[in-house]
């Protein structure tokens, strides 16, 4: 008995320590991101402080990475897009930002307002209601998505949602930094103006003309 016993443990605690080692390294899957976005997407409409009308106008603006607001990646691309078909299908229509925006900044004071970029695309699409947009984190087994909804007339967020996705295999490859633009066009457009009226004339040289008569007289001389 005691050597039925001896030879039992060690195969027990074998068993049990390959179990630990394959729920370690085991691979996380992704989740439905489709699911996910059009999710987020009923949430936020659900929790809007506001009625918005049927075919609304809404600004969907492609979602930065929290660690660096000048970068974004497919990741964040497709979220933007799948949130933007997710309002159409509930009846509203969509503009999408295909250069990205920081929707708010921190002021000294600890207090969040809009950014230039923000500004300006209120002023170029006047007809707008509401600026939906936002921030990711990647971490190691999720990556957590921050949405934001900003009604365009009182400048407030009138609606949040948060959520999570699994770090799987499509996940990690959609996460791949990718650089975007720092201004919005229009902003650009405005720098250049301001340029333009700003440079000084440039100085073209005169040439002498000459008077043939002259010419003529010294030939004769």
């Amino acid at each position: 008995m005691l050597k039925k016993v001896t030879i039992f443990l060690p195969a027990l605690l074998l068993a049990t320590l390959s179990g630990c080692s394959w729920n370690r390294y085991q691979e996380v899957t992704d989740a439905n991101l489709i699911e996910k976005s059009h999710e987020a997407t009923c949430e936020l409409r659900d929790k809007l402080s506001r009625i918005v009308p049927p075919k609304s106008i809404i600004i969907v603006s492609t979602l930065l990475n929290v660690d660096n607001l000048n970068q974004t990646s497919a990741f964040g691309r497709i979220i933007s897009e799948q949130i933007g078909s997710a309002f159409h299908d509930a009846g509203h229509e969509i503009i999408g930002m295909e250069m990205p925006i920081d929707l708010f900044v921190m002021k000294d004071a600890g207090e969040l307002a809009l950014s230039d970029e923000t500004k300006a695309l209120i002023r170029k699409h006047q007809a707008a209601v509401l600026v939906v947009g936002g921030v990711y984190a990647p971490g190691k087994k999720n990556s957590y998505v921050s949405l934001r909804v900003v009604d365009v007339y009182t400048k407030r967020i009138i609606s949040t949602y948060d959520f999570s996705v699994p770090m799987g295999p499509d996940a990690k490859l959609l996460l791949e930094p990718r650089p975007v633009a720092n201004k919005t066009p229009a902003a650009e457009s405005t720098e250049a103006s301001d340029e333009a009226v700003n440079a000084e004339p440039a100085v073209q040289e005169s040439t002498p003309t000459i008077d043939p008569s002259a010419e003529k007289g010294k030939e004769e001389f």
